[in-house]
Formats: structure tokens, sequence, C-alpha cells
């Protein structure tokens, strides 16, 4: 089974650490992008040392950009198939070593 790591601000492991406040329903990261970049590189860090598997693992979720390409550097060399869910049924390939 793939790990899956959702990089939305629901995921109190990944942005454990990070100050989060909700405005409208909705969730804000406020803590500074170059402080959240360390936090977040520490935090996905342990979760793929945790991960049981690695084989597959699943990237998916809403956030910036520059929290993709941190959990994506993580993830790249540690997993034998990366992929990225998109939310709508779309899981595409993104990266495989042998």
């Amino acid at each position: 089974m793939a790990t899956i790591i959702n990089l939305s601000l629901r995921n109190d492991a990944l942005y454990a650490g990070c100050e989060i406040e909700e405005v409208a329903g909705r969730l804000n990261l406020t803590t500074p992008v170059d402080q959240a970049v360390n936090i977040v590189g520490r935090n996905v860090s342990a979760i793929v040392e945790a991960a049981s598997d690695r084989g597959e693992v699943v990237l998916t979720g809403p956030m910036a950009v520059w929290a993709y390409l941190v959990v994506f550097h993580a993830v790249v060399h540690a997993f034998a198939r990366v992929y990225y869910d998109d939310g709508r049924g779309n899981k595409v390939l993104v990266a495989a070593h042998g």
C-alpha cells in the first residue's frame, strides 16, 4: 500500500511547529515561508523515516508550490515511485527509481 502525504494545512504532522490560523473557515499559514521550509523539511523527514513501505508515495492536497518542492526533495530518493494526485482522480507518476 502506498504512503500518502497530504500537503494541505490539515496535516498536523507535516506542519507541527508552524503557526496556522483559521480565517472564515480557511486555514492560513502564518509562519514565514523561510522558516516554514525548514520546519516542514524536518517534519517530512520524520514522516519518511516512519514509513514502513518505501515502494510508493502519493503527494496530494492543496498547498503552495514551495511545500511540494520541499516534500518532493525528501521523498524522491526514499521511495521507488512518487505520484501526484490532484484530488480529482488524476494520479500521475512523477518519479521512479529502480
